[in-house]
């Protein structure tokens, strides 16, 4: 009989051991689940600063984290990157390049061209740098027929690389040479996944960021870009106010580039 309840007594320890040990399991896969190292990660990038557009403190008032791309020498350029700094988003310059179709005036003041010398087009590039000062990188606005050449690109990046910069390839051709001679140089490259706007439709932006999302899902990261003023403004910031929260619930973490380049 006593043998029996020492046997009784022996098998509830066990018991009471396996299943502390698998809620041990469980809470551990948990925390991996949430680890910030395995959390999908949505870089949202925002193109066209320097105007005071449509939609700029809308964008600014997203208590999200997001990446501000800043048109050069622009009336708002200094006041817009201010801006945004002062409400806790990270700054690139957004760099204007000629482009295949568009017109001339869609490149502002200080574009590169193709009929430029290389060291033309550095100059321009250092300059327009100079006016978006606390840049951490760049991206491309339009470029299609810059980003497929490759002399400029090489001497651009070699630049950007002088400054410690990143560049964030827009991939408005998929003939861009970006990635390539990034690579060659030795600067961070990072490139769009979704473009989220140039359309004023709110239902086609929502399901463009929640196609963002999933990639992110996917493969640990995505890049989307979106626009103040015409291109998106209000309607995009609109959009993303709406669906912040459900992504943040599904797991989505949203960051600036430069958390996704140096992890």
């Amino acid at each position: 009989m006593k043998s029996e309840k020492i046997c009784m007594y022996a098998e509830m320890v066990l018991a009471v051991f396996l299943v502390l040990l698998l809620l041990r399991i469980s809470i551990h896969r948990t925390v991996q689940t949430i680890s910030p190292n395995t959390q999908p990660k949505l870089a949202i990038v925002i193109d066209d600063f320097g105007n005071n557009s449509a939609g700029t403190e809308e964008m600014l008032a997203l208590p999200i984290p997001f990446t501000g791309a800043v048109m050069p020498q622009m009336p708002y350029t200094k006041a817009d990157q201010d801006k945004l700094l002062d409400n806790g988003k990270a700054v690139i310059l957004h760099q204007p390049m000629e482009a295949h179709t568009g017109q001339r005036s869609w490149l502002g003041k200080t574009p590169i061209l193709s009929n430029m010398s290389t060291e033309e087009a550095v100059d321009t590039f250092k300059s327009n740098l100079d006016s978006v000062d606390k840049a951490k990188g760049f991206n491309n606005h339009m470029g299609s027929k810059i980003t497929e050449d490759k002399d400029k690109m090489t001497a651009l990046l070699k630049e950007a690389k002088e400054r410690n910069m990143y560049f964030l390839d827009s991939l408005t051709t998929a003939k861009s040479v970006g990635e390539d001679v990034a690579k060659e140089v030795g600067v961070p490259y990072i490139k769009r996944d979704v473009f989220l706007d140039s359309t004023q439709d709110i239902k086609t932006v929502e399901k463009n960021i929640l196609r963002a999302a999933e990639i992110a899902k996917q493969k640990g990261t995505a890049v989307a870009i979106g626009h103040v003023g015409a291109e998106g403004g209000i309607v995009t910031a609109t959009a993303l106010n709406n669906l912040y929260k459900q992504l943040e619930n599904e797991g989505i973490k949203f960051v600036t580039l430069e958390e996704i380049i140096q992890n």
